[in-house]
């Protein structure tokens, strides 16, 4: 069972806001369904498929809830005109419950944000443009698309191990 978020907290957003956070939620509940589905000793056990950056699956949900909090930071910190480091948000992983419970939370954080924004049109939004940590340059939907993407990718390595371990 996924958790269950009520788009209607963000229903009065401008249409493209409201589209890309509606495909944001449904990328976390897959992502959820995959997670929540492995069984619970394989969270913390070496995986299946060698990874040099994620050999546990704990370690894939502490990354991904991590980045979603970075992003939602990005888009403030743009908005507010600031550079710099970003607060430290502090979030638990230690199972898979709590990193669904973490992963909604940043996912909270963003629809924060975007509040902040929800009746500019796509044109005013797409002059917000900063650079990432990783020196990557974005504008405000750019930056909402690779969220979303990034845990489509991470939702597809959970899928990988798993086949592979039941090959």
């Amino acid at each position: 069972m996924t958790t269950q978020v009520d788009p209607q907290r963000w229903s009065s957003y401008s249409g493209s806001l409201r589209a890309v956070l509606d495909e944001y939620s449904r990328a976390i509940r897959d992502f959820e369904c995959v997670l929540l589905a492995l069984p619970a000793e394989r969270y913390t056990a070496k995986t299946v498929l060698t990874d040099a950056n994620f050999t546990h699956v704990q370690d894939i949900a502490r990354h991904v809830v991590g980045a979603s909090h970075s992003y939602a930071f990005h888009i403030d910190r743009a908005l507010d005109k600031l550079d710099g480091s970003f607060p430290k948000r502090e979030f638990s992983v230690d199972t898979p419950e709590a990193a669904v419970a973490a992963l909604w939370d940043a996912f909270d954080h963003m629809v924060d944000v975007l509040g902040r924004i929800k009746d500019w049109s796509d044109d005013k939004q797409g002059e917000v443009r900063f650079v990432s940590r990783w020196k990557q340059p974005y504008d405000i939907e750019q930056m909402l698309e690779h969220a979303i993407v990034h845990i489509l990718r991470h939702r597809r390595q959970l899928e990988r191990w798993r086949d592979a371990a039941l090959a």
